[in-house]
């Protein structure tokens, strides 16, 4: 499971991952085989329904419930759908996009690909990751030519071979087994044995209670003979840190804990990544589209959800009113941020009878990773038929830069500096757009004068935007990572679902799920939630036989 020297073709993985290794469950084989459907046709017809967040995981909620004939109403504080999943056209009318939020998709998001093809979204090859195209380097003051599907610079030998191996073994033990739901148990048994060994030998036993950081010195400096590699050096550690697992900068995310990185791989996350120059708005799109007894307000904030007899009650504040308003419903979903359940709608301190006590500390304590993207339009393609790097990888402040090739458009899109973490933090007091720009580009220059010198050329100066998602109303953070020890919070956000809540509300959300700052995450979560509320209102009669709430919320231990 190469990620520095070879150049993977989608069009030959043909293995993908029918479900992710915490989960195990394949929600898309259960949507294909029932069309579409969770359960019967009208079998919610009359029920009404709430969705807190018009991201992918409320809108994939409202779209199932909606289909079984329930009236669902959708807050959203914003005045557009789609979350994190926020695809801006600089130029109305032109295909360029600028992808603020999610912007590449491996084949492994099934659930994603169901939707995409159903909403007639489709993929245009590979993102332009780092050797994919041609790429620079640029490391402690160093410039390295990494061509397209070539290996890469000889300067990252050591990592990519012990970082290879490793990678190789978890795939070989534990992800070429989630393709075949025969073999999911095999899975299940060899990630319990890196995750939390059932007989550890000490408190940091396991990838659940340590670090990413303490992972890699586990294996490269302690036990560098095993894993095909020379003892990392400190050189090594800062190395890898600048490009990570081949797709950008993973050094902001040293101390997340171990098994959160090696999800990534297992799950098919860094691989055979796909660019769609339709934008994933799309997904969004389509959701909104197919809605047919249901409504989003758009502009309407909900500052509570609580409990008012047998049923739930929603406080929100709509746009048009000086106060707030409330509103009962059979069954509430809650798919935003974790933070957002905390800081606006103090969810995470609501009493036990509403929500478990262990579930609130969750939400409270649950990590959520900052992340920053700032975008440029150009007038033209200018890397196009030159020398020039597409994607620029280094260890200052400009870390990921990708140009963005939409084929149907003349104008090029730069992505300057795709940052997370600390990285992030490092600029975000500077918030006029033109300065950060120019912050950036001024960093960028004693390593390839010759990009930034074409790129300055081509820019149009008033087409650049940017972002930072810790800075973003009702979003307080971009992708949740979890810390050590955070594993076991995870799982109880995850399992709410299952809790036959009896104030019927259930939590989506893809940090409330196993793979947050995805698409896949977020959707997955979104179908449970909606099994939950269609088997509250409907009974078995809601859902078709082996459906989301057949899932087993103890099949792992991830810690003490």
């Amino acid at each position: 499971m190469p990620f520095f020297t070879t150049n993977r073709s989608s069009e030959t993985n043909q293995n993908v991952q029918r479900t992710f290794v915490d989960v195990l469950y394949d929600h898309t084989g259960y949507l294909e085989a029932n069309g579409g459907r969770l359960g019967p046709a009208g079998s919610l017809s009359g029920r009404s329904v709430a969705v807190v967040g018009a991201g992918m995981a409320g809108l994939a909620a409202a779209y199932l419930l909606d289909q079984q004939g329930a009236k669902v109403t959708i807050y959203e504080a914003s005045e557009r759908a789609g979350g994190r999943v926020r695809s801006l056209h600089p130029v109305p009318g032109d295909p360029a996009i600028f992808e603020m939020g999610a912007m590449r998709v491996p084949p492994s998001e099934q659930l994603f690909n169901h939707y995409a093809a159903q909403f007639g979204i489709k993929p245009y090859g590979q993102f332009p990751d780092p050797g994919k195209v041609n790429t620079g380097i640029i490391f402690q003051n160093k410039t390295y030519d990494w061509a397209a599907g070539l290996k890469a610079p000889a300067i990252f030998d050591n990592v990519s071979a012990g970082w290879d191996a490793l990678a190789g073994y978890w795939m070989q033990h534990v992800g070429n087994n989630l393709a075949d739901p025969a073999r999911f148990p095999v899975a299940q048994d060899n990630w319990q044995s890196l995750i939390y060994p059932s007989t550890p030998a000490g408190p940091e036993q396991g990838y659940s209670q340590i670090s990413f950081y303490q992972g890699l010195v586990q294996a490269f400096v302690e036990n560098p003979g095993r894993w095909n590699t020379k003892q990392w050096t400190a050189q090594d550690f800062a190395l890898f840190g600048a490009l990570g697992l081949g797709s950008g900068g993973f050094g902001p995310l040293y101390q997340v804990n171990f098994a959160e990185i090696a999800r990534l791989v297992v799950n098919g996350l860094e691989t055979d990544q796909q660019f769609y120059p339709s934008g994933l708005g799309g997904i969004a799109d389509g959701f909104v589209q197919r809605l047919r007894n249901s409504q989003i307000q758009f502009r309407t904030k909900v500052t509570g959800v609580a409990q008012t007899g047998d049923r739930p009650t929603v406080t929100f504040q709509p746009p048009s009113t000086t106060g707030p308003e409330q509103a009962r419903f059979d069954a509430v979903v809650v798919a935003t941020t974790t933070r957002a359940m905390e800081v606006d709608m103090g969810i995470s301190s609501s009493p036990e009878w509403l929500l478990p006590s262990a579930t609130g500390t969750a939400l409270r304590e649950i990590h959520l990773m900052n992340s920053s993207k700032l975008f440029v339009l150009t007038k033209k393609k200018f890397w196009k038929g030159t020398d020039l790097p597409q994607n620029i990888q280094t260890d200052g402040l400009c870390r990921g830069l990708y140009c963005l090739d939409y084929p149907d458009s003349d104008y090029g899109v730069v992505l300057i500096s795709y940052s997370w973490g600390d990285d992030s933090t490092k600029y975000i007091a500077l918030r006029n757009a033109r300065q950060r720009l120019d912050t950036l580009l001024d960093s960028l220059t004693p390593g390839s004068p010759q990009f930034v010198r074409a790129l300055r050329e081509q820019i149009v100066p008033e087409k650049t935007t940017m972002i930072d998602w810790q800075m973003e109303q009702q979003y307080y953070g971009a992708f949740k990572l979890n810390y050590p020890g955070q594993d076991t919070e995870n799982a109880n956000l995850y399992h709410q679902f299952l809790d036959r809540s009896p104030a019927g509300i259930y939590l989506a959300g893809d940090s409330v799920g196993w793979c947050g700052g995805w698409i896949e995450g977020a959707l997955q979560t979104g179908v449970n939630a909606a099994a939950a509320v269609a088997q509250r209102v409907a009974g078995q009669g809601g859902l078709f036989p082996n459906n989301p709430m057949t899932q087993a919320s103890d099949r792992y231990s991830y810690g003490p």
